[in-house]
C-alpha cells in the first residue's frame, strides 16, 4: 500500500515543479524490510515515506539524488541483496525503480493521485534508461479515519496518527479550535456541521468520536450507526457513558447488533491489560490515549489484511 504521505507530498512536488525521484520496490525475494508497492518520494532535500529504512534506504536515496543531481530524465531499475555488502543481515533481495517526477518515463503522476484518493489500484508501464521495461502496479487503497473531536485528546491522537499510512479528516464544529498547520495527510474541517459530517462519512472509514461535549458525541454516534457505514467506531468515554448511550440508541430504535459496532471506551483494552498489567482503556493522559487507541486501529489494520490474503488463498 502506498503511504498517504507520500501521494500528499507527490500532489506538492508536482504543483511546485520541484524535481523527485518516486522510489518504489518492484520485486522482493526472501526476508525484506517492506513488501512489493511500497513507495517513496525523494528531492534534493527531503524524503517522504520508506522502502524499508537501514542502509537499504540509505542506498535508494543516494541513488536517487544522484540522478537528480545530475537531471536524469530516464527510469532505471536497480537489484540490492540485504546481505553483508549493504550492512544488512535480512537475508532476502529486492529490485527497485527509480523514476524522475515529471518525466516521460510512462507514468501520468495526476491519474495516480487521482487513483489513490479513490483507493484503487494503479498500473503503468515504465521505459527503463536500458532500453526495456517494467510494469508498475500500485495499490492505492487508502485507510481513511475521520476524527471528531479538536480537544487535547484529538489533538494528542492526530500526532501520532499524522505519522501513520492513513489518511486523516479532522472535523469540529468550533471555528478556532484546530491549528493553522497540520502533516500533509491530514484535513482539517473547523466550523463544522459535525452530524452532517458524519452522515457523509466515507463508506469503510475508521470514525473515532470525541468532542468536547457528551450531547454531541451521542448525536455523532446516532448518525454514524443510522446513517453511515464505518468501518470502525470508537468513542472515547467511561463504560458508564458507554452503557447510557447503550440504552439511549436502543430506545432510539436502532438494533442490538448495530449498537454493538460502538467500542467505548476505545483502546487496546483488557486484552493489553491481560498481557501488561496495565488497562490502556482506562488511561487519563492524552497522549497514552491517543497511542493506545493507534494501536488498537493498527491491530484491526492488520487482521482485516491478513483476511484479505487467506480470502485470496482460499478462492
Amino acid at each position: 500500500m502506498i503511504d498517504a504521505a507520500v501521494i500528499a507530498a507527490l500532489r506538492d512536488v508536482l504543483t511546485r515543479g520541484e524535481a523527485a525521484m518516486w522510489v518504489t520496490i518492484t520485486s522482493a525475494q526472501g526476508s525484506t524490510p517492506r513488501e512489493v508497492g511500497a513507495a517513496m518520494l525523494v528531492t534534493a532535500k527531503h524524503t517522504h515515506g520508506t522502502v524499508g529504512g537501514g542502509q537499504l534506504e540509505w542506498r535508494a536515496i543516494e541513488l536517487a539524488r544522484e540522478r537528480l543531481a545530475i537531471g536524469e530524465r530516464r527510469a532505471t531499475r536497480r537489484h540490492v541483496p540485504l546481505g553483508p555488502a549493504l550492512g544488512q543481515c535480512c537475508g532476502g533481495a529486492i529490485e527497485l525503480a527509480l523514476v524522475p517526477i515529471a518525466a516521460a518515463g510512462g507514468i501520468d503522476w495526476p491519474r495516480l493521485i487521482a487513483v489513490a484518493e479513490q483507493g484503487g489500484q494503479f498500473a503503468a508501464t515504465v521505459v527503463l534508461d536500458d532500453g526495456g521495461s517494467i510494469e508498475l502496479g500500485l495499490n492505492a487503497r487508502p485507510w481513511q479515519i475521520v476524527v471528531f473531536g479538536g480537544g487535547h485528546v484529538g489533538r494528542a491522537l492526530i500526532d501520532v496518527l499524522a505519522t501513520l499510512p492513513c489518511r486523516v479528516r479532522w472535523i469540529e464544529s468550533r471555528d478556532d479550535a484546530l491549528p493553522q498547520h497540520l502533516a500533509l495527510t491530514v484535513t482539517a474541517v473547523a466550523g463544522a456541521d459535525a452530524v452532517a459530517q458524519a452522515r457523509r462519512l466515507p463508506a469503510g472509514a475508521d470514525a473515532l468520536v470525541l468532542t468536547h461535549s457528551h450531547a454531541l458525541d451521542f448525536d455523532i454516534v446516532y448518525a454514524l450507526l443510522r446513517d453511515a457505514d464505518p468501518g470502525f467506531l470508537g468513542m472515547i468515554g467511561s463504560r458508564t457513558k458507554a452503557a447510557t448511550f447503550r440504552r439511549r440508541l436502543a430506545a432510539r430504535g436502532l438494533a442490538a447488533p448495530t449498537i454493538a459496532r460502538l467500542h467505548c471506551p476505545i483502546g487496546r483494552g483488557e486484552r493489553a491489560k491481560a498481557a501488561a498489567g496495565v488497562d490502556w482503556a482506562a488511561a487519563k493522559h492524552p497522549g497514552v490515549i491517543a497511542v493506545s487507541v493507534a494501536s488498537a486501529l493498527i491491530q484491526r489494520q492488520q487482521l482485516l489484511a491478513e483476511r484479505r490474503i487467506h480470502d485470496g488463498l482460499a478462492t
